[in-house]
């Protein structure tokens, strides 16, 4: 599977990819910094779990366990298809894992970042008691610092390994330091 996975990828290279993929747990602020760089730069703003349509597939939004992760990506992917237009920039919020059915940590599948064909991968990543706060005044529940904590680290370990076996950079916004990305983006050809 892996084999096929990576010739597909490499065959999607000779198109040229438009999305900057920028993943982070949730709370994070991954939305608060899509919308500044939409306004900053000339990308278009997509989110995950719109395209997803979450709304639709789970009864309660704020939930945030995920039956089937697999089925989810499909979505995601068929959705990416219909919205993206060739000659269009993207900044695309997502994930990197996702908490199963069963309240567990779990990555996504490489094949779902080797079909999005990201051209960057970021990862933003601050103090867990200010996701904590954010989430709780969010979704008016209480969640586990410790969790929160492990996921934020699988989280961006995963992102790196995945850029690293895609061979795109990788970048980690940190405690909301975007200057650099930033930048970087502005850059791009």
């Amino acid at each position: 599977m892996f084999s096929y996975v990576f010739s597909e990828y490499i065959n999607n290279r000779m198109n040229s990819s438009k999305i900057i993929f920028l993943g982070g747990i949730h709370g994070v602020g991954k939305g608060t910094l899509s919308k500044k760089l939409i306004s900053e730069l000339n990308l278009e703003y997509l989110s995950a779990s719109k395209l997803l349509r979450w709304d639709r597939v789970s009864n309660d939004i704020q939930n945030k366990k995920v039956s089937n992760i697999s089925k989810t990506q499909e979505r995601l992917l068929n959705a990416l298809k219909e919205k993206c237009e060739q000659n269009k920039q993207y900044i695309l919020d997502g994930h990197f894992c996702l908490f199963n059915a069963k309240g567990v940590v779990e990555k996504i599948s490489f094949d779902t970042f080797a079909k999005i064909n990201p051209r960057i991968i970021a990862v933003i990543t601050t103090n867990e008691k200010i996701i904590k706060q954010r989430l709780e005044k969010r979704d008016e529940k209480i969640y586990d610092i410790k969790l929160l904590k492990k996921m934020q680290k699988i989280e961006k370990d995963y992102a790196v390994e995945i850029a690293s076996i895609l061979k795109i950079p990788f970048f980690e916004i940190k405690d909301g330091n975007q200057n650099d990305f930033i930048n970087l983006i502005s850059n791009l050809n």
